[in-house]
This record gives structure tokens, C-alpha cells and sequence, in this order.
């Protein structure tokens, strides 16, 4: 029996907080189970299949075995998109300290353009793991992809940047949150901004195959 008015609103409200620190409780072990760094991208991978998996109407789940069997699944694969956008990350801020460090016009230069890129890559970042989850795609065609929509929906980018504003904020307010409450709450709100552009990606294709 469903709860309703004023009740029914602190109940629901309490159930996403509850659902929210199992999961943010769920990442944090099994990013310590896969030795941090081979535990956080399929615990980051695991999390956000269950944001999307609410997102689309799927209440009825039972979040540590869904986390656990996805983190299991997403392992291997996960952990080389890791690899990937580690091994970029890398690169990026080794030429960016490099040219940074030269005095000469041409370096300067050079150190603008890496500049450049490093935003895109963080623009990129922001979308990788809902594309990761939504789509069944080769890890390249992921950070593509990722890329792509990061910079023609700059809205919604800017959105998720402001997103993780509030929660460093929030957090750096209430710290003692930080176990229960530091990244799937963001992850919910990262996957809801960016199922609203899948929707609409999808939405056109069906106009266009209609069309067709």
C-alpha cells in the first residue's frame, strides 16, 4: 500500500535517502574489494546501471546483488576504459607541466592548446560513465561519444558542473556525509541530466525512421 500526501512525500524521501547510502556504502567496499585502483570504475560502472535502471522505472531492485553482479560483469571491461582515460589523463598533465615550465612563445602556446584539451577531456568525463551504461558500445566509441554529447549540450554540461559544485559544497559542510553520501548522489543526478539527452536522441531517430 502506497503512502500518500505529506506522509507519503517524507516516505519516499526517506527511501531514495536510504537507497542512495546503501549504493554510495556499496561503491566505497568494492572500490577497497578491487584494491582502489582496480575497484573504481566497475564499482563507478555498477552504481550508475542502478541509477539508470531507477531512472527507468525499475524500483523493485535488490541493490547489493544488482551492484555485485554488475561490478562482477563489468570488470574487466570497465577496468580497461580506466586504463584509457587514466593513461589520457596522464599524457595531458605531463605536457601541460612540461609547457608550462618552458619559457618560450611557441610553449606558451603549446600550453593554451593542452589547456584546451584538458577541458575537453573533462567535458568528456562528465558524460563517459551514462554513455558507458546506456549504450552498447567499443570503449573508444564510448569516450566519442561522450565527447560528442559534452559539447552540443553545453546546458546540460553546465549543469552537471554546477551538480558538483553543490555536493563539494555540501559536503565540505557536512564532511561526516562523505561515507554515506559523496558520489551516488551524483551519480543519480548526472544520470537523470543525461537521460533527458538520450531521450531526445531517441525521440529523433524514431521521427527520422517514421520519416523514412
Amino acid at each position: 500500500m502506497e503512502a500518500n500526501g505529506v506522509y507519503g512525500v517524507f516516505y519516499r524521501a526517506f527511501e531514495w535517502i536510504a537507497k542512495l547510502a546503501i549504493v554510495n556504502i556499496l561503491w566505497v567496499g568494492f572500490v577497497l574489494l578491487g584494491g582502489i585502483i582496480l575497484g573504481v570504475f566497475p564499482a563507478t560502472v555498477a552504481m550508475f546501471t542502478l541509477a539508470r535502471k531507477w531512472i527507468n522505472g525499475e524500483q523493485e531492485l535488490q541493490i547489493s546483488k544488482e551492484f555485485w553482479q554488475t561490478y562482477k560483469r563489468e570488470f574487466v571491461k570497465s577496468n580497461g576504459l580506466g586504463f584509457i582515460l587514466t593513461s589520457l589523463a596522464v599524457i595531458l598533465f605531463i605536457d601541460l607541466y612540461f609547457f608550462y615550465h618552458l619559457e618560450s612563445g611557441m610553449s606558451q602556446i603549446f600550453f593554451y592548446l593542452f589547456v584546451v584539451i584538458a577541458f575537453n577531456y573533462l567535458v568528456m568525463t562528465l558524460y563517459i560513465f551514462q554513455v558507458y551504461v546506456h549504450y552498447d558500445l567499443k570503449l573508444f566509441q564510448n569516450i566519442k561519444y561522450a565527447f560528442i554529447l559534452g559539447l552540443s549540450n553545453p546546458f546540460h554540461t553546465f549543469s552537471m558542473i554546477l551538480c558538483l559544485i553543490l555536493c563539494y559544497i555540501a559536503l565540505e559542510v557536512a564532511p561526516a556525509s562523505l561515507l554515506f553520501f559523496s558520489v551516488a548522489p551524483l551519480s543519480m543526478m548526472f544520470m537523470i541530466i543525461a537521460h533527458r539527452i538520450f531521450n531526445k536522441i531517441e525521440e529523433v531517430d524514431r521521427r527520422n525512421k517514421l520519416a523514412g
